[in-house]
């Protein structure tokens, strides 16, 4: 048995240190069939759609009420226990990070683990404070015996002032002087950080990448009753999930997987960006048949890899502002002029255009790259050699 069929008959809560993590297999396939879909999507887009197995007009969303019954949020409780018990083997360090793409769960990892064992979460700087480079948020963490942060990006701003509060913290935080430590971080800030402030020697752990096989048996099992309807492709036809858990998990349906790890491959392993389309491509059908028999529930999946794509000619303001909010997990207009090496309005405008083509939604008042773009975000700023994250 090969290694990587070893690994997806494991839990889907497998923390691992970085160097360990692997993306699932046909991940570096689906990124060229990414790039050749933008190239050609002028030539065959009719074409394509002529091809699916159902066409989006006989289908609608589901309401809520139904898609928090069979897609409800991702408990990240086992990712916390699942780190509690990686963090024995590092009872000596000062600090421990825990990172995870965007959309990736570290924040609720890290405060779920915090609960659990009492431990303190160290206050946020305002944005007055980072913008001025203030100290005083650093003083104010003090000396606890055990302590965590959630969430690092929100602890920096990429421009000088901004750095000198997380350079400090972090020097502290290594020397041991604050206790010992967990620190959830956006895998984009720790890639910025490594460069910028240094973390050499940190260990650092992160969520393993999922296959296709562990995402049938994840989301045959979410359903609140553990009884999804059968799921089927719109792109095939062909069967993605069956009614209970059995045939689409056994190992003995091939189509099932072959689909599911495709949206593996897409998503990079990554359960966080896996849920969102799962979830937002959930439908219907438009209309039931007209019969005395109870019509037996079913549901569909839109071509799970559809998704706002940028131009290829996306130029430069709109790929260094999706990059800034890469690095800071997200960030309020207002923040933006402070971070990019042009005016507020430049700035704003490109955030608005980004908005309106839906590569960007807002979440808790900070702007983000979409769930459903943040592959082919992530693969433009790869091909113009920006910095990437590790995951």
């Amino acid at each position: 048995m090969s290694k990587r069929s070893t690994k997806a008959a494991l839990s889907p809560w497998e923390v691992v240190a970085l160097e360990s993590f692997q993306t699932p297999e046909q991940t570096q396939i689906s990124q060229w069939r990414r790039s050749w879909r933008v190239v050609t999507a002028w030539m065959v887009g009719k074409e394509s759609s002529e091809r699916q197995a159902k066409q989006e007009s006989e289908l609608r969303a589901l309401p809520e009420v139904k898609l928090a019954h069979w897609a409800p949020a991702i408990d990240w409780l086992p990712t916390a226990n699942a780190l509690n018990n990686v963090m024995k083997e590092y009872r000596d360090a000062p600090v421990v990070l825990f990172i995870s793409p965007p959309h990736g769960g570290h924040a609720s990892v890290v405060s779920l683990w915090a609960q659990q064992q009492g431990v303190n979460c160290l206050p946020m700087p305002t944005f007055a404070e980072l913008t001025d480079g203030s100290l005083e948020w650093v003083e104010r963490c003090g000396h606890q015996r055990y302590w965590a942060i959630p969430s690092l990006e929100r602890h920096f701003l990429r421009h000088t002032q901004g750095l000198q509060g997380v350079r400090e913290l972090l020097e502290r935080a290594l020397s041991g002087r604050l206790g010992q430590g967990v620190i959830g971080c956006d895998s984009w800030t720790y890639a910025y950080l490594q460069h910028a402030v240094g973390l050499e020697g940190v260990p650092v752990l992160t969520l393993q990448g999922l296959e296709g096989k562990q995402l049938a048996h994840y989301f045959a099992d979410l359903a609140r009753d553990g009884k999804c309807p059968p799921v089927y492709s719109t792109r095939t036809g062909k069967l993605i999930l069956a009614n209970g858990s059995d045939e689409s998990t056994s190992g003995k349906n091939d189509d099932v997987h072959k689909e599911l790890q495709r949206l593996a491959a897409h998503c990079r392993g990554h359960l966080g960006i896996a849920w969102h389309y799962w979830r937002e491509r959930l439908r219907e059908p438009a209309e039931r048949c007209n019969t005395d028999e109870q019509p037996q529930e079913e549901l569909w999946l839109l071509d799970a890899l559809a998704e706002a794509e940028l131009p290829a000619d996306t130029g430069d303001v709109a790929t260094l502002l999706l990059h800034a909010l890469l690095i800071h997990g997200g960030l309020e207009d207002q923040a933006l002029g402070h971070v990019l090496p042009f005016s507020h309005h430049e700035a704003l405008s490109a955030r608005l255009a980004l908005a309106r083509q839906g590569i960007l939604d807002c979440h808790q008042g900070r702007w983000q790259v979409s769930p459903l773009s943040y592959a082919s975000v992530r693969q433009l700023l790869e091909s113009r050699h920006y910095l990437v994250d590790s995951l």
